[in-house]
């Protein structure tokens, strides 16, 4: 005990790794997202193509930028096609932050730099997102750096130099999302304006380092891609901003129902023992000391936009948890390693860690190495292309049997440049190159399936019956192959 509360820093290692790599390979890939983000990455890791993404040959993926894909599909290339490799980065990348909030809490929690750290580390919200990829811990892990470099310049007077960091910090932010990975500017150009130092932000080198990493893909995939350019800024900015027909909890009181539970119980217990004089601190920014003031700023700006925006997700304030951990830190100032608070806090661990364990043992009725498992049994050997007929896409089957995933329609459907619904009409399906293809589709399209085939002179073959007994209503799925392909 003494050697651990003399060494924080080790404990925060520690724990940070203990709850990172916990039960990462122990459950499947949920679907949709999980498998869509594995998919496109998987098809990077098969074809070598690192520019322009995929989630089938035939069909563009540019809904998000390449980072996330990249850092998959290089782990799965370093160590195998599985679940705990496709789940390494976003581990990784919450080890990352809790060590940069460590070297935060030196600038905005300078006695104890360790608690900011610490409560990131063991706050629900966080722990649990770190083992679901998407790509939102990565753009938090590339914002903090960002913002540590910032830290750097305006707080501890070091050289300009870290704002051209800052800069190239940035660039990975856009290049893992976007422009959400630039709402941390907002804090940044209120603060240097109050400072009087708006000036500094003009860094060439900055400016530069910020355009090969975060602008450079985009060139080249506009380039490459005509129309590409369109869709970025219409579908993926516009559109998410300001179109409710995204779906996304786009009623006015959205944020009410998305966000404010979030803060409200993703940081527990930190939150609750921390409230009272965290409450106290909202006096005038006025009265706050310069480095408060800025953490304000960094939470509060940025979710005000998060809240304006009618595309609203739980995971869209993520990156958010950086800012809040320091200011829960700077309102437990208090607050000391004491054996009885390291007794509480190993209960707090394992209290995580055994939910964590409970949800790992959970399947859903859209589970794909379940899927996977009950489609070798009737198919006896992996299909190289799964093609689903009128029907949500286990792109996760990708990561499991290595199959390519196709998605696929009745009748001919109009094709975006990205995100398109399906990657092809059955008719293309089926003039293309045979080899160990299966189609799978509801029983409630099996007469139009058939009947598609009869036409063009082709017996279709019933392989079997993936039964569906979660849910509520029957949703089979029908396996048939052509002759052919086995």
């Amino acid at each position: 005990m003494n050697f651990l509360r003399s060494r924080p820093y080790l404990l925060i290692f520690l724990l940070a790794s203990i709850l990172g790599f916990s039960f990462m390979g122990s459950r499947s890939l949920f679907e949709p997202d999980e498998g869509r983000y594995t998919n496109v990455a998987l098809m990077i890791a098969d074809t070598n193509e690192w520019i322009s993404l995929h989630r089938h040959p035939d069909s563009l993926h540019f809904t998000k930028p390449p980072l996330t894909y990249w850092a998959i599909a290089a782990s799965v290339k370093t160590f195998g096609f599985n679940t705990w490799a496709a789940r390494l980065p976003v581990a990784l990348a919450y080890i990352f932050s809790v060590l940069m909030i460590y070297q935060l809490g030196k600038v905005f929690t300078r006695e104890k730099p360790w608690l900011p750290a610490l409560i990131f580390a063991t706050s629900p919200f966080p722990f649990f997102a770190n083992n679901y990829i998407s790509t939102d811990f990565i753009l938090a892990a590339c914002e903090t750096l960002a913002l540590l470099c910032f830290t750097q310049y305006a707080f501890l007077k070091k050289s300009k130099f870290w704002m051209d960091a800052m800069w190239a910090g940035f660039g990975l932010a856009f290049l893992a999302k976007g422009p959400p990975g630039l709402l941390p500017l907002l804090a940044i150009i209120v603060f240097l304006w109050q400072q009087k130092d708006l000036k500094s932000l003009l860094r060439p080198i900055g400016f530069l380092a910020f355009g090969i990493i975060g602008l450079a893909w985009y060139g080249v995939v506009i380039q490459r891609h005509p129309g590409l350019l369109d869709y970025f800024i219409g579908h993926e900015v516009v559109a998410r901003v300001a179109d409710k027909g995204m779906q996304r909890n786009p009623e006015w009181y959205g944020p009410l129902i998305v966000y404010l539970p979030v803060f409200l119980l993703g940081a527990l217990p930190w939150l609750a023992i921390a409230g009272k004089n965290l409450y106290a601190n909202l006096r005038p920014l006025s009265k706050h000391t310069p480095e408060q003031r800025f953490l304000w700023l960094w939470l509060l700006l940025p979710l005000i936009v998060f809240c304006l925006s009618r595309s609203r997700m739980l995971l869209y304030v993520l990156p958010l948890f950086t800012p809040f951990a320091l200011l829960l830190g700077n309102a437990l100032g208090n607050f000391e390693l004491s054996t009885k608070k390291l007794v509480w806090l190993a209960l707090l661990v394992i209290s995580l860690l055994g939910l964590h364990g409970l949800l790992a043992t959970y399947n859903n009725s859209k589970d794909p190495e379940i899927f996977a498992r009950k489609l070798l049994v009737i198919t006896k050997e992996k299909p190289r292309e799964i093609i689903f007929v009128e029907d949500m896409a286990r792109y996760g089957l990708h990561l499991y049997l290595g199959s390519k995933i196709n998605k696929v329609s009745f009748k001919p459907q109009p094709k975006d440049i990205s995100d398109s619904q399906f990657d092809m009409p059955l008719d293309q399906a089926l003039e293309q190159k045979p080899g160990k293809r299966i189609f799978v589709f509801k029983r409630e399209n099996e007469q139009y399936f058939k009947t598609a085939l009869q036409e063009k002179g082709i017996s279709p073959i019933f392989l079997g019956v993936i039964a569906d007994k979660n849910e509520k209503t029957s949703q089979d799925r029908l396996i048939y192959t052509i002759p052919g392909e086995f």
